[in-house]
């Protein structure tokens, strides 16, 4: 079996100052967190199911938990000229997404054979139509997060309460999946990364005004993978 990987794509520079950005964790190169971060190995699969125009947006984070995860694969839904699709990882496909009917997700759900977890990502409108339409996603069971802290995200306004980013979600899944230790070092990461996020929107650089440390550009080690069927309505 071989998988053609595809590099991430050129992120677009930041508007307010034509400042170029890193592929790996679409903040400012100066500011490129990549080589920082953990690569924490799990038994999960995870895969994320990602519309094409989250891929170039700066505030995703589902691109963040292709660095840190061990053996998490993007596949891109919605492209013009899509690919042929590859194989899901073998195991037993868990969909993550507060649809009606779905259950909470459990402890229980790592005992046995291997899982793979399929995480919807983009905005809510755009996740539903992957969950309905994806056909990576059907078939699936789908699952969803028991009641938890508030996001810590803040980049992107709320659809409603309790609503996370990709990467928060994630972290909860494998926390009850493969323990909270995996949760802790995802969420450590994901606060260092807002936080300059954060400060790109104010200031344009670090609140001590230094660069920060780190790869120059992180997109060797994400993996991205065209998928078939364009996205529609």
């Amino acid at each position: 079996m071989t998988f053609v990987p595809l590099q991430p794509p050129d992120l677009p520079p930041i508007r307010a100052r034509g400042t170029p950005r890193c592929r790996g964790c679409g903040l400012p190169r100066s500011m490129c967190l990549c080589g920082a971060l953990p690569r924490l190995a799990v038994r999960t699969r995870v895969v994320l199911l990602t519309h094409r125009i989250e891929r170039t947006r700066s505030t995703n984070t589902g691109r963040l938990v292709a660095r840190l995860l061990e053996g998490a694969e993007v596949r891109v839904r919605g492209e013009i000229a899509p690919r042929a699709r590859p194989p899901l990882p073998e195991g037993r496909r868990l969909v993550l997404y507060p649809s009606p009917g779905a259950r909470a997700l459990s402890p229980d759900d790592a005992r046995g054979g291997p899982v793979v977890l399929l995480v919807p990502d983009g905005n809510w409108n755009q996740a539903r139509r992957v969950v309905h339409r994806d056909a990576d996603a059907q078939g699936a069971e789908p699952v969803a997060l028991p009641q938890g802290a508030p996001s810590r995200y803040g980049l992107r306004r709320a659809p409603h309460e309790g609503a996370l980013s990709t990467l928060e979600a994630v972290a909860r899944a494998l926390g009850l999946l493969e323990g909270p230790e995996v949760e802790r070092r995802m969420m450590e990461a994901f606060d260092v990364w807002v936080h300059r996020a954060t400060c790109v929107r104010l200031t344009g650089k670090l609140t001590d005004g230094a660069a920060a440390p780190g790869a120059e550009d992180g997109a060797e080690a994400l993996v991205v993978r065209e998928v078939d069927g364009a996205e529609s309505g």
